[in-house]
């Protein structure tokens, strides 16, 4: 939320909200689970030691993987392309545009910051601070926001790349509505609070999972 205006934001609440009109999440979980499936049989088949060469069954399996993972994957970028379409609709290209830039930033460097932190916590064996008021510091991190928004798509994705997203977005007529003024965060009374909760639920998690 550091730094997301109010006008990106809202073209991304859209993008959301595309995908429930259009009932993207009806069934959903059924392709999940029988990607899932398909991982463990695999799985238990290479702990048997039959995920061989000469193992049709395995290969079968391996197939019938692929074409299912193109499938749905595909499925999917087309999803989010309609959901797209439906926020650069109601707030226009820009909009939407800024607002996957965005995302698409504070994800590479809240993954640095995170990094860093946890890294750092670990090896002077304290808590963790809050890591949504940290600020970046690794290197290249504008080379790496650069990339992340122009890398070609992939057919074994299930989003389409950011630049080819930006380009289909630039083809829909939107309608005109005055942009939304101010900050994500003004919308919310007790930003550190928020924050410190998100940041110690995360510590929670990693302690649980170092431990088991």
């Amino acid at each position: 939320m550091n730094d997301f205006h109010l006008n990106a934001f809202r073209a991304v609440l859209a993008h959301e909200y595309g995908h429930f009109s259009h009932r993207d999440t009806a069934g959903g979980d059924v392709a999940i689970r029988v990607n899932k499936d398909i991982i463990n049989f695999a799985r238990a088949m290479a702990a048997q030691n039959q995920a061989v060469v000469w193992n049709i069954a395995f290969q079968f399996l391996r197939l019938y993987h692929f074409i299912f993972r193109r499938i749905s994957h595909g499925a999917t970028r087309l999803q989010e392309v309609m959901a797209d379409r439906v926020a650069v609709k109601t707030y226009g290209a820009q909009a939407f545009e800024d607002g996957l830039t965005h995302i698409v930033r504070r994800e590479v460097e809240f993954e640095d910051v995170s990094y860093w932190e946890l890294t750092n916590a670990a090896k002077q064996q304290r808590a963790l601070q809050n890591l949504y008021e940290l600020k970046t510091i690794g290197d290249n991190l504008d080379e790496k926001i650069k990339e992340a928004l122009h890398r070609p798509s992939s057919e074994d994705e299930t989003h389409p790349a950011p630049i080819e997203r930006f380009r289909l977005a630039r083809r829909i007529v939107s309608t005109t509505v005055p942009p939304a003024q101010g900050m994500v965060w003004d919308l919310f009374n007790d930003r550190l609070a928020l924050t410190a909760e998100m940041s110690q639920t995360i510590e929670r998690i990693i302690r649980e999972r170092r431990y088991q």
